[in-house]
């Protein structure tokens, strides 16, 4: 009987020392993965973080570049107004041109008319 008892006392003493080893690898397969968790974690956290800042650098960057789009959309809007204002005088300025040439060559046409008048009098000979 005592052989019996020693044989059930290691045999709970064996599947005492299973159970400790099972729960030992659990444990450490825990602490790896939990270690392994947070690794990735921080890992993905910086790499976000470093790709906001990025974007925010990019972002700052397209602002500036928009407005200095803006303000040359400004400007050649300005040089549109100032050509089209420009090209409207000039009409005008070319239409002013044209009656005064005009009446100029009326004038032209009524000297050589008393010109040729003149020509044709007798006391032009003399």
């Amino acid at each position: 009987m005592k052989n019996q008892l020693e044989s059930t006392g290691s045999t709970k003493e064996q599947t005492n020392k299973r159970y400790q080893f099972f729960a030992g690898i659990i444990v450490l397969w825990l602490i790896i993965f939990m270690g392994s968790a947070y690794l990735a974690k921080d890992y993905i956290d910086k790499t976000m973080l470093s790709v906001q800042q990025t974007n925010a650098m990019n972002v700052q960057g397209l602002e500036s570049r928009l407005g200095v789009l803006s303000e040359e959309m400004k400007q050649i809007k300005e040089l549109l107004q100032n050509t089209d204002q420009t090209l409207t005088s000039s009409d005008s300025t070319q239409k002013a041109l044209r009656d005064k040439i005009n009446e100029l060559d009326k004038q032209l046409q009524a000297l050589e008319k008393s010109l040729n008048v003149l020509k044709e009098a007798p006391d032009a000979n003399r």
